[in-house]
C-alpha cells in the first residue's frame, strides 16, 4: 500500500478521534517499527520509526527544512531502551512533496532488516531531501526550467544515447551535477539552449564560464528554437517517459537517470503542471565557441569582477555553426583532432 493511500485511510478515522495519534503499521515484516499517523487535533502526518537509542547514537544532528522537522519522543510503549523518532509534515505548502519524501523513504528502509542500518538510511534519505527543498520551489519548476530541461533531455535522447549507449551517455549529462556545461563528454563539452521567440532570438549565458573552452576541449552551444503549444507537441512528461521506456533494459543507466532528475527538480507529483504545454523543435543549430564569438570568458573580467551574466544573439553566432555529423565525430570520438 502507497503511502499516499495510507494517509487517505487515516484521513477517514480523524473524525472519530478528538486528540492524540492515528497510526497505522508499514512494513510489518521489520522487527522495528514503521508507522503512518496523523496527530489530532492539529491534523500534522508524521512517519514514525520505534527504534533504540543506540541505533541513533550521541549527539545525532537531525536534518530539518521549511517542509519537515525530526523530533526524538517517548510515547506510550517506550521503555528505557527504545524512542520514537518521528517525520513532521510542518508546512502544508509541501503537503504532496512530503507524502513522495516519506514514500521514498519507506522504498529505501523496507529492504534492510537491520535497524541501524535502517536509521541511517532515514537519515541519509533525508540529507539528500534537504538539499532538494533548499535548492527547488515546492511547486515544480518554472516554465523556463520545464524548457530548458526539456531541450537537455532531446539532445540527450536524440544524439547522446544513440551515440554513446545507455550508460554511459546518462553519465555524459553533468549539468544537473553543477558543471558549467549541460555535457561533458572526452572530446568536447556541450551547452544547451533552448529558445520559444519566433524572432530575434537571445540565449542567456548564465556565468562568465559557461562558455569558456578552458579545459574542455572543443565547446559546442546548442540552440534548439522550440515551438510551444498548449496541448501540442511533446510534454516534458512526454519525453521523461519517453527516456524510462529507452533505459528500461539497463537498471543502472534508468537509476542514473533518476537521480538527475531529482537533482534538476522533476518529481512526477508535478506532472500536472507539466503536461499541458508540448513542445516541437523547429530549428536546430550547434555553433563551436572559439575566437571571436561572442561571449564574455573569467580571463577577460577586471579583478572584482564574477558572476556575469549576460545574453547573446542567435543571428552573431551563425557564422560559427557547424554540421550535427561533426558534433556528433566529436561526442563518438572519431574526430581525435577536433
Amino acid at each position: 500500500m502507497t503511502v499516499q493511500n495510507t494517509w487517505k485511510i487515516l484521513d477517514e478515522d480523524t473524525a472519530s478521534i478528538p486528540s492524540g495519534y492515528i497510526i497505522r503499521r508499514l512494513l510489518p515484516e521489520l522487527a522495528y517499527d514503521v508507522y503512518l499517523a496523523i496527530e489530532k487535533p492539529s491534523n500534522a502526518r508524521l512517519m514514525m520509526m520505534r527504534v533504540k537509542h543506540k541505533s541513533i547514537g550521541k549527539g545525532a544532528v537531525f536534518p530539518n527544512s521549511n517542509c519537515f522537522e525530526v523530533r526524538r519522543v517517548a510515547l506510550q510503549g517506550d521503555d528505557d531502551t527504545h524512542l520514537t523518532l518521528q517525520l513532521v509534515l510542518i508546512n502544508s505548502r509541501y503537503s504532496d512533496i512530503f507524502t513522495t519524501l516519506v514514500q521514498d523513504i519507506v522504498d529505501a528502509i523496507a529492504p534492510i532488516a537491520d535497524e541501524q542500518n535502517a536509521v541511517v538510511a532515514f537519515f541519509t534519505r533525508l540529507r539528500r531531501w534537504q538539499a532538494f527543498l533548499e535548492k527547488h520551489n515546492p511547486e515544480g519548476l518554472s516554465q523556463p526550467e520545464q524548457q530548458g530541461l526539456y531541450g537537455e533531455l532531446w539532445f540527450l535522447r536524440q544524439i547522446v544515447i544513440p551515440q554513446l549507449g545507455a550508460r554511459q551517455g546518462v553519465k555524459c549529462w553533468t549539468g544537473a551535477k553543477g558543471t558549467q556545461q549541460d555535457f561533458q563528454f572526452q572530446n568536447c563539452a556541450v551547452e544547451v539552449k533552448t529558445t520559444t521567440a519566433k524572432q530575434h532570438q537571445k540565449l542567456a549565458i548564465a556565468s562568465e564560464r559557461q562558455l569558456d573552452d578552458t579545459g574542455t576541449g572543443a565547446l559546442i552551444l546548442l540552440h534548439i528554437s522550440l515551438d510551444a503549444r498548449q496541448e501540442r507537441g511533446e510534454s516534458l512528461p512526454d519525453i521523461v517517459a519517453s527516456l524510462r521506456a529507452l533505459l528500461e533494459n539497463d537498471p543502472i543507466a534508468k537509476e542514473e537517470l533518476e537521480t538527475l532528475l531529482f537533482e534538476v527538480g522533476y518529481l512526477d507529483i508535478h506532472i500536472p503542471n507539466y503536461e499541458q504545454i508540448g513542445y516541437t523543435p523547429r530549428e536546430v543549430n550547434y555553433f563551436k565557441v572559439e575566437g571571436d564569438f561572442p561571449r564574455i570568458i573569467e580571463a577577460e573580467l577586471r579583478n572584482g569582477v564574477g558572476d556575469v551574466r549576460y545574453t547573446i544573439s542567435v543571428a552573431e553566432c551563425r557564422r560559427f555553426s557547424i554540421p550535427e555529423l561533426d558534433v556528433i565525430s566529436l561526442i563518438s570520438g572519431s574526430d581525435e583532432q577536433s
